[in-house]
């Protein structure tokens, strides 16, 4: 905790913001090799947060999204989905801040929705999947400015491309139809 006294954007913390800080960090650095033992620290993090800030801080919107990549690192798709919902919710009151977070919220928002895409994808919820991926690029600052149709096309590009270990035809299906979008909106000129 002694280095988070140090740190500019941390110093005017309270002791036990920066308590949930550290156990939030330790999780943090687990999520992808540990999920069991991130799950364990990034919920004490959440445990204290809630008890000393407003329940829908964006700080605890970060808890709630990275319980959700645990939780998808687990293949515990349900119980990633309902954290992931959970930031998405507070990340929601979040986007128009002035304060700057730890996190980009606008980047985690657009991540979750992501996220939520990637599990429907896996568990053949097409539509799902089809509906945040959209959500997804409407919100990612290098696509947000696409066409519906534009959207379209990545949306049925990369599902298809996340298919591609899992069912073959599948994939091959959804890149068809991203290809038979992308040649309505851009013929191809004889």
């Amino acid at each position: 905790m002694k280095a988070l006294s140090i740190d500019k954007k941390t110093c005017h913390l309270t002791e036990k913001e920066k308590e949930a800080q550290c156990y939030y960090d330790l999780g943090y650095t687990l999520v992808a090799t540990s999920p069991d033992k991130a799950l364990e620290f990034i919920n004490k993090s959440l445990e204290i947060r809630l008890e000393i800030l407003p329940e829908d801080h964006a700080t605890i919107g970060f808890c709630h999204h990275d319980i959700g990549v645990a939780y998808q690192n687990k293949s515990m798709f349900d119980e990633a989905i309902k954290h992931y919902k959970e930031a998405i919710k507070i990340y929601e009151k979040h986007l128009f801040d002035e304060e700057e977070y730890q996190y980009n919220v606008t980047e985690c928002y657009r991540l979750c929705h992501s996220n939520i895409a990637g599990i429907y994808t896996k568990q053949d919820d097409y539509d799902s999947a089809f509906n945040f991926r959209m959500k997804a690029l409407s919100i990612d600052k290098k696509t947000c400015y696409l066409t519906e149709k534009e959207k379209e096309v990545q949306c049925f590009f990369d599902i298809g491309k996340e298919l591609l270990d899992k069912d073959s035809i599948k994939a091959l299906e959804f890149t068809k139809k991203s290809l038979e979008i992308r040649l309505e909106i851009f013929p191809i000129l004889e």
